[in-house]
């Protein structure tokens, strides 16, 4: 859901807190978030399971030098285990996971340790409204 930052109760919990990057595998570009303190075997209880719930939030922030911000939250959960993400990417990363609907969580080394598949029809809102304001804005 798309939710401007100063509208919502707790914005601190919105201070980015990994990076992210767009990689090219087999010449298609794939949307990654940058998660250097995990390895695979955190993510193995993940795999093939069907309590998992992934949810994507994106929102926008102000910033009275750089100007208007587009973000998103990812929480990736099981029964036992949680991942949060908040990160603030540039243009061509949105434009990836709009275009492919996948992000991937990657490590340092650049290795794939988790992926998913999501509904970005939220997010695509999202994004019309930041290109419209940016045309406001000229």
């Amino acid at each position: 859901m798309f939710v401007p930052l100063d509208k919502m109760p707790n914005p601190e919990e919105f201070v980015p807190t990994h990076k992210s990057m767009v990689l090219h595998i087999q010449k298609n570009p794939v949307s990654c978030i940058i998660d250097p303190n995990s390895k695979l075997s955190d993510f193995e209880s993940l795999l093939d399971n069907p309590h998992v719930k992934a949810k994507l939030v994106g929102f926008l922030n102000k910033d009275e030098e750089i100007g208007l911000l587009i973000g998103f939250k990812l929480i990736i959960s099981s029964e036992d285990k949680s991942f949060e993400y908040t990160v603030y990417p540039n243009e061509q990363l949105i434009d990836t996971l709009i275009f492919n609907d996948i992000i991937c969580i990657i490590n340092s080394e650049m290795d794939q340790l988790f992926s998913l598949k999501i509904n970005t029809d939220q997010f695509v809102k999202t994004k019309s409204e930041f290109d419209k304001f940016q045309n406001m804005l000229k």
